[in-house]
């Protein structure tokens, strides 16, 4: 850093010393020759230095005033008073001036049309040779205007884990879905402004094991769905019928104790017996009698609640996005699949209920994780051909429009592919395989050069996190949450680096 103090003492000390010099010779006109022209040298000298502080000064004026624009058009506020506020409070914690400047922030203003902010600031700097010729200070003026907004169109979709195992809480505050919905609204309400248009959208792609495209879709071309239909069991009369017999099933000891079972890394407890002895024992002859009343007279409702298969390509393997045969929809007796995928769209109000309502079972039925089904359907909504179409072409340099992916999941891959189409409760090997498909998405979905945010949230396998990071486009797009604060982070980096502002002049 150029320190002014010290050129200038020089150079004062030596104009003295030749002013004085000049004085005190009163003869020899080599003397005083000498001591005339070095007065315009010694001036002239000055006069760079002034210039070149004077510039300094400039430059750290602008470098406040830029860097203090860039503050505050990254927040999420759009209010002018707000805005202006961020604005005078960073340039005045950036601008370190030294003692022969000074400089505030003098004007302000913000467009919400064109979310720009103008600023300008005005400095004084001090100079220390132009104060001989009368000029005791000069003055400096300079200016900024920052956009605040995406570099283009922007399309998301949030690829959002809502499996049985986001029923528990890691912390204090609150269920896993509970916290993912706040940290999901929060990346909304920051990229979802209320100027930003049609330039901003955003999908939400719920996911478990299966995954739900909407009722509303049923007649699309590229599904098949069967009619609803229903199945009636006629009724008919069960004989009693009674046999005896010399042999009984009986338990003997045993103690109250505790049993388990696990659902997707959740485990349920129950009070039951534990430590019996069991076994056939021969007893006095008894009789047993079953039957005596009617069966069946209901009838079996099939309908189709949005729930679909995975594609399987010829090797066994899952099919990657935008396949050319139609997805199947099946029909149960009650709902196998969650929340409905909601498709790009610029309606805040729109997502944000989505958001809200996200459930992690319906009655019985708590589902299992197979991740690559979400990606698939994450790259579909944002794919400008079907299944859905709200999509804007891809663009090269993912510039016109920019699409991003952010995928969450809070564990493990705990279900495979069959090759129906059909999920099951994997072992070991067929993990690897559940690993492999999902990979292979994320590969697809960058050569589509695709944005791809990864988040772990509370997730302890390695295996796990290891395939997020590699899925993720670069290590700044990874984000390992380990807690609930962690996660609300995640989704807000992720909102900024989405919301890029810039310096326009």
């Amino acid at each position: 850093m150029l320190n002014p103090g010290f050129p200038t003492m020089q150079l004062g000390r030596t104009l003295s010393d030749l002013f004085g010099r000049f004085r005190r010779c009163s003869i020899g006109g080599i003397a005083q020759v000498f001591a005339i022209s070095a007065i315009p040298l010694v001036i002239g000298i000055g006069g760079v230095v002034d210039f070149s502080m004077y510039n300094t000064a400039k430059g750290k004026l602008q470098d406040a005033l830029d860097a203090a624009t860039l503050n505050a058009a990254g927040s999420a506020s759009h209010d002018a008073t707000v805005l202006q506020s961020l604005t005078t409070t960073a340039f005045n914690a950036n601008f370190q001036g030294a003692s022969s400047m000074t400089g505030s922030v003098s004007a302000f203003n913000y467009n919400s049309t064109t979310k720009t902010l103008t600023a300008s600031a005005h400095g004084v700097f001090t100079p220390t040779f132009a104060t001989l010729f009368g000029y005791s200070s000069l003055d400096m003026t300079v200016s900024s205007t920052t956009t605040q907004q995406a570099n283009g169109t922007l399309e998301v979709a949030l690829v959002l884990d809502n499996t049985w195992s986001m029923s528990v809480a890691l912390d204090a505050t609150g269920t896993k879905i509970d916290v993912l919905k706040t940290a999901a609204k929060t990346l909304v309400d920051q990229v979802m402004t209320p100027d930003a248009g049609d330039n901003v959208k955003v999908a939400v792609v719920p996911y478990a094991d299966y995954v739900n495209v909407g009722t509303g879709n049923r007649s699309q071309g590229w599904l098949n769905v069967a009619a609803d239909y229903s199945v009636t069991v006629p009724q008919t009369w069960v004989p009693k019928t009674c046999n005896t017999y010399t042999t009984k099933w009986v338990c003997t000891g045993g103690h109250p104790g505790t049993c388990s079972s696990t659902t997707d890394g959740v485990v349920s407890t129950w009070t039951c017996t534990v430590g019996q002895t069991c076994g056939n024992q021969t007893v006095a002859p008894y009789q047993s009698c079953s039957g005596g009343y009617y069966s069946g007279g209901n009838t079996n409702y099939y309908k189709w609640y949005g729930c679909v298969l995975n594609q399987v390509q010829a090797d066994g393997s899952l099919a990657l996005p935008d396949p050319t045969q139609p997805y199947k929809g099946t029909l149960d007796t009650s709902q196998k699949c969650l929340n409905p995928i909601v498709p790009l769209t610029s309606d805040k109000s729109v997502i944000t209920t989505a958001i809200n309502g996200l459930v992690i079972n319906i009655g019985g039925y708590k589902p299992e994780t197979y991740i690559p089904a979400g990606l698939v359907w994450g790259v579909n909504a944002i794919t400008p051909s079907a299944p859905f179409t709200e999509g804007a072409a891809f663009d090269p340099k993912n510039k016109q429009p920019r699409k991003a992916i952010v995928l969450m999941t809070d564990g493990s891959n705990t279900e495979y592919l069959k090759s129906d189409g059909t999920l099951g409760v994997a072992n070991a090997a067929q993990i690897v395989k559940a690993y492999k498909d999902q990979d292979a998405v994320c590969a697809y979905a960058k050569d589509k050069k695709i944005e791809i945010y990864t988040i772990g949230f509370g997730v302890t396998d390695t295996t796990s996190l290891a395939h997020l990071q590699s899925c993720a486009t670069d290590g700044a797009h990874y984000f390992d949450a380990k807690n609930s604060a962690g996660l609300i982070q995640a989704f807000k980096t992720i909102a900024g680096a989405l919301s890029n502002v810039r310096i326009a002049s």
